[in-house]
Parts: C-alpha cells; sequence; structure tokens
C-alpha cells in the first residue's frame, strides 16, 4: 500500500477495525487480547492489563457510536460485560493485571489504568445510556479520591505503593477519563475534578519558562531527575496540547499554556529528516532514546489538528505530513490493520509484538482527523 493509496479514515474503517473485531477478542476466556504476534497470530503471553481492556472497550464504544463496524456495538457489550465480572476486587476496585482466564494476579488500584476503565465506561455510557456504567464511574470517582488521595487539591499517587513519587502521566489520564465523562453526562462533579487536574499541570507540571512537561515529581511536586537530568516525552506534550484545547471547550485554560510545549516539542522533540517524534528527551533539548513509538505519532498528528499558531495551509501540511509518516513507516505491513509498535532512528522496525493498548492512540487521532475533515468538506 503507499502512502496516498489509502488515509487513516479509510484504514482505521477498511482495515484495522474489521482486524481487530477478528483478532482481538478472547471468545474462550471473555475480554480483549493483551497483544498479537507480529504476523497477526495469538501472542503467548500469559496476561492482561486492565488498562488494555478500559482501551479496548473505549476503542468499539467509539466505533459503534459512529458507525464505523457493524459488529462494534456487541464487541463493546463483550468487552463491558468482562471489565465488570473479572476486573474487580472483592471491594470493587479496578485491579491492574490479570492472567489470560480472567484470574486476578495484580490487585493493585492504578490510577493510570483506573483512568483508561473510566474512559472506557463514558465511551460505553455516552453509546447505551446504562445507568449502571455510569453508577460504576460515580463509585470509581470516589474510591480514587479516598485510595489515592492524600494531597487535597495536589493530586494523587499513581497506587497505594507508589509512595515516594508523583506522576504526570496518570495524572494526564485521569484529566482526559473526566473530560470524557463530562461530555457524556454534563455533571459537574467531572468537571470540578478536571480543574483540579489542570490546577496542577499549570502550576507544577508544565514548566511556564520553557514550555518542558515534566514526567516525575518528588512530594512537593518538584521535578525528579533521571540519570542526571530531568527527562520528559515530546509525545506527552502534544497529547497535552490536544487535551487542553479540548478542556478551553469548557473551562478556563490559560492560552499560553498551548503554543509554549508545542514550541518545545517542535523544537527539540522532533526528527528533522523524517518529522518522526522522538521517545524522550531532557528538559535542556538532549535527545536521550532516538527512538520513535507509534503512539507518539498520533499525538503529534491530533496537536496539529487545533494548534493555533499557524496558518491554515501550514496545518495541512503538517497533519498530511504526519499522516503519511504514520501510513509509511507503522501501518504499511502485513497483515494489515495491525501495526508497528517502535522504530529506531533510522526507521528500521524494532522486533516485537503488536500491542492492543495502540488502538485507542490510532482510534482517537483518526475519529478527531475525520471530525476535522467533515467540517472542511474534505472527508
Amino acid at each position: 500500500m503507499a502512502s496516498g493509496e489509502m488515509n487513516l479514515v479509510s484504514w482505521m474503517r477498511e482495515e484495522a477495525l474489521p482486524f481487530w473485531a477478528s483478532n482481538g477478542i478472547d471468545i474462550k476466556n471473555g475480554g480483549f487480547v493483551e497483544q498479537l504476534n507480529q504476523d497477526g497470530s495469538p501472542s503467548p503471553v500469559p496476561y492482561k492489563r486492565v488498562r488494555v481492556q478500559g482501551r479496548q472497550l473505549f476503542s468499539f464504544s467509539t466505533a459503534a457510536h459512529l458507525g464505523w463496524h457493524k459488529n462494534a456495538a456487541s464487541i463493546a457489550e463483550h468487552g463491558y460485560a468482562f471489565l465488570k465480572k473479572k476486573c474487580r476486587d472483592e471491594k470493587g476496585r479496578w485491579v491492574r493485571r490479570l492472567a489470560r482466564d480472567g484470574a486476578i494476579i495484580d490487585a493493585q488500584m492504578d490510577l493510570y489504568d483506573t483512568a483508561f476503565v473510566v474512559l472506557g465506561l463514558a465511551t460505553y455510557y455516552q453509546l447505551t445510556q446504562k445507568n449502571e456504567a455510569l453508577d460504576l464511574i460515580k463509585d470509581t470517582l470516589n474510591m480514587v479520591r479516598s485510595q489515592l488521595g492524600g494531597h487535597p487539591q495536589k493530586g494523587y499517587r499513581q497506587s497505594a505503593d507508589d509512595a515516594e513519587v508523583l506522576r504526570q502521566n496518570p495524572h494526564m489520564h485521569w484529566f482526559e477519563a473526566m473530560l470524557f465523562c463530562y461530555q457524556a453526562t454534563k455533571e459537574t462533579r467531572f468537571l470540578d475534578e478536571a480543574r483540579m487536574i489542570y490546577r496542577l499541570a499549570e502550576e507544577f507540571i508544565i514548566d511556564r519558562k520553557t514550555g518542558a512537561l515534566r514526567e516525575l515529581f518528588d512530594n512537593q511536586w518538584k521535578p525528579l531527575q533521571e540519570e542526571g537530568k530531568i527527562l520528559v516525552e515530546p509525545g506527552h506534550h502534544y497529547e497535552w496540547a490536544w487535551l487542553l484545547s479540548q478542556a478551553g471547550k469548557v473551562m478556563t485554560v490559560n492560552p499560553k499554556l498551548v503554543p509554549l510545549m508545542l514550541s518545545f516539542a517542535d523544537r527539540v522533540g522532533v526528527n528533522p529528516e523524517t518529522g518522526l517524534v522522538y521517545d524522550q528527551v531532557s528538559d535542556e533539548g538532549v535527545v536521550t532514546q532516538s527512538t520513535h513509538r507509534f503512539w507518539a505519532q498520533t499525538e503529534a498528528l491530533k496537536a496539529w489538528l487545533v494548534r493555533t499558531d499557524v496558518s491554515e495551509s501550514e496545518r495541512e501540511m503538517g497533519i498530511k505530513k504526519v499522516e503519511n509518516n504514520l501510513l509509511r513507516y507503522y501501518l504499511n505491513r502485513k497483515p494489515m490493520g495491525s501495526w508497528c509498535d517502535r522504530l529506531d532512528k533510522d526507521g528500521t522496525i524494532h522486533d516485537g509484538p503488536v500491542p492492543s493498548s495502540s488502538m485507542y492512540h490510532i482510534l482517537l487521532c483518526v475519529t478527531e482527523l475525520w471530525d476535522w475533515r467533515s467540517k472542511r468538506g474534505t472527508k
């Protein structure tokens, strides 16, 4: 497939959703598979992360809502039933990891994983309007506040045993989940929670001098060094940029933050030869991981859709560049509808499995691209 023969929207609707509807469901044990081998065959990995169950519930609920796959609604029902039955402990807390047959093997409640459970439940609720799903969301919000809090108005632990470090990433996805919950319900409790996380981002997570988005912090929200450097991920800069643009539709957001983060990521986080986003750099702009994860490219495309610091012609060029890179480097492979997860600096594909978890990233990217093109009359 040459990149000019198919765009991301047609690839998603004609290749990816049919492929994962056929190969990504665990018919025997329930729920969704963790990953596939590179040839599309079942992977022998002996576990299922609960975050993947939430991400795939989000993906098929979204596909059903848009009418993009005939079986998406029934697949979402399958995923919801498994999530409800197998992914909680006896106290109703969402766990972290299961055996393939659904037995709990890591019962820790984890904010990162829980955020994706709530994201999946929010889109499932938007699709079905089932009060049971909404009740699960509300119960989860209360559990997160009571069991992972301890920093009034200062955020959450990722897990109860993660006592020494505060982390950006789970807060970002909790913020995302709250925005989706508010969109689905219009209940102010979710918007209030999103506002709290936004205040953390503005006050502590984003360096308002450089635009660097720090990852790890001590108990006072002071950035932590790793190997003598403050390490950041350009993909998260793009992800936050899109999220803050969405948040700005329903709450007050500092208009300087998104351009500041994008300027940093564009300047030091992108391979100038290929346009691919690096996996990691320091806050001083030194490339510390020159590889290129698939998900980071999808976040860069989402950021191009919403950025306000470019002309429309520049936006179109930027979008097309990232879209072509995705098709060329990650999606032009067999079996069609799967993806490559990571590239070396020179574009060589890393050997490794095809993670189901990436569907959330690419589907959200594609639905935003489809919406943008639909409004412009250029589907």
